[in-house]
């Protein structure tokens, strides 16, 4: 199975129920998006050892309303500079204060998120903007920069009804033909120097690039879930260069991929069990599901492993009436589980697909998956099996992805399988893994701040108090409460983080902070 929900998704902010991505798909109404900056091609030279620091400034461009636009050209290869260049998509909100701190640099996880959707869409605290410039940017090979291209519309929709975990000879036979299929498009229409360039270590040499860019002598990092690894390489690679740097919903660099398999499968079962335990003492939930969330969620997905699709009726652009599937349902119940405030949409998307309905757990399937309001889908699922796979090396052997599957099934039934199946692309992948599981230590950094919740099924709190041990110079700040990433999700929390970005002072020792809406 393609890597679809196992990977670690950009948080959600704060918002009404449904969610307007979700709503857009059932309804009239889709918000327009941010016009994203034009994309330099593959092509051309940069000058060969032109130090960051030189490089000239951005050019920005006003777009939407508030915010600015420019495209920074990095070299596609940092070992040899001379083979080419791409462009890297960068967005600025600005600072509503006449003299902010400076710039603050996100980015939203993934991998494979964009930056420039992220913070287009997303509402930060007054304060922060008052103190800062908000920077994102998309990634190399995201969204409007220079994107790995493997599959279109309709083969993501075939990606994400698979079987997540196939047990059958058949099914597996299936899963691994699609598999590789998925796997000779991407190498089919993305040229391989890409291929070969699409490493986190990479995408930190650009941050490194923004950096000088936007004129900053050291950089202000607000990463969140993935993007929590490129904030821990980015300080092990270039300390002095750091000013300050939040890691929310942190991710454990020294876990094999077996291991974060295991500990995230982990995460979502808990979350799931405490899903199950909210719902009747919910009234809504109660009144949809008078049997109890555990037993609908049983028999729905009972139903549709035995082989059934139910109907799923969305807009005509994306996709009219499309089966919600095994694969369908099991990605949208995951990508319900990323905040409690999707729990009454899961709730009321079970219902109506116990009724015959399957369009609203459809519509969440396919906006956590990223699907726009032009109907196509973002780059992020062949973006994040391109890092994913030169980031950490994966099992080769299809016996071992067998193997794990069988073991995380008894440990971990309800997500367990379908993890161990979810790095399989790297099986075939074109280009050799580069990267290797390994702690990371930062000596010579500023304090960084950490930022874990007890309930995070897709970067487990474990993972925040490991990395809070392995670097050098690192306080923890805990919020108490399911999710994932606590930013939006705790007035406390975006206390402290705004007060530490503004002032460097840490929050003191062992603080723990409740989850708040």
């Amino acid at each position: 199975m393609i890597q679809l929900r196992t990977r670690i998704r950009p948080p959600g902010s704060s918002r009404a129920r449904p969610s307007s991505a979700v709503a857009t798909l059932l309804s009239v109404g889709a918000a327009t998006l941010l016009g994203a900056p034009p994309v330099t091609t593959i092509s051309g030279h940069l000058p060969s050892g032109a130090p960051a620091a030189s490089r000239p400034a951005l050019s920005w461009r006003p777009c939407d309303r508030r915010f600015r636009c420019a495209t920074l050209e990095v070299p596609i290869d940092y070992s040899a500079p001379s083979r080419g260049r791409l462009g890297l998509a960068v967005v600025e909100l600005p600072s509503t204060s006449a003299h902010p701190v400076g710039d603050l640099v996100m980015n939203p996880g993934g991998p494979g998120g964009s930056g420039v959707s992220f913070l287009e869409q997303t509402p930060f605290p007054a304060g922060l903007r008052s103190e800062f410039n908000l920077v994102s940017f998309d990634p190399r090979g995201v969204g409007e920069s220079d994107p790995v291209r493997c599959v279109g519309t309709a083969g993501i929709r075939r990606l994400i009804g698979l079987d997540p975990a196939p047990t059958t000879p058949s099914e597996v036979a299936s899963v691994v033909a699609a598999t590789k299929s998925f796997v000779a498009a991407c190498a089919e229409h993305t040229p391989r120097l890409l291929l070969e360039n699409m490493s986190s270590v990479a995408t930190v040499e650009d941050m490194d690039r923004l950096r000088a860019a936007l004129g900053e002598a050291k950089l202000n990092y607000l990463g969140f879930s993935y993007g929590t690894y490129l904030g821990e390489l980015y300080a092990e690679r270039y300390p002095t260069h750091l000013r300050a740097a939040v890691l929310d919903g942190v991710v454990d660099p020294a876990l094999s991929t077996a291991e974060d398999d295991r500990q995230q499968g982990a995460g979502f079962e808990t979350d799931l069990h405490d899903f199950f335990a909210w719902c009747p003492h919910d009234a809504t939930c109660k009144g949809l599901l008078p049997g109890g969330a555990a037993a609908a969620y049983k028999t729905l997905l009972a139903d549709l492993a035995g082989g059934r699709s139910i109907p799923a009726q969305l807009k005509p652009k994306y996709g009219g009436t499309v089966p919600l599937t095994l694969g369908v349902a099991e990605t949208a119940i995951a990508g319900s589980l990323y905040s409690n405030q999707s729990w009454p949409d899961l709730a009321e998307g079970l219902a109506q697909a116990l009724g015959g309905d399957g369009g609203l757990l459809a519509a969440i399937a396919y906006s956590y998956e990223g699907l726009q309001s032009n109907g196509r889908f973002q780059n992020q699922i062949a973006a994040g099996v391109a890092t994913d796979c030169l980031d950490r090396p994966s099992p080769v052997g299809l016996s071992s992805y067998e193997r794990l599957a069988s073991e995380l099934a008894k440990s971990e039934p309800d997500f367990g399988a379908s993890e161990a199946w979810g790095s399989l692309p790297c099986a075939y992948w074109p280009v050799p893994p580069q990267g290797r599981p390994a702690p990371i230590h930062a000596p010579g950094s500023p304090d960084i701040l950490l930022v874990g919740s007890t309930g995070d099924p897709a970067t487990p709190y474990p993972w925040a108090v490991a990395v809070s041990h392995q670097l050098d110079h690192a306080e923890l700040l805990t919020r108490d409460g399911p999710g994932h990433t606590a930013y939006f999700f705790s007035t406390c929390i975006d206390g402290y983080v705004d007060r530490y970005l503004v002032t460097l002072r840490m929050p003191p020792m062992h603080t723990t902070c409740p989850s708040t809406s």
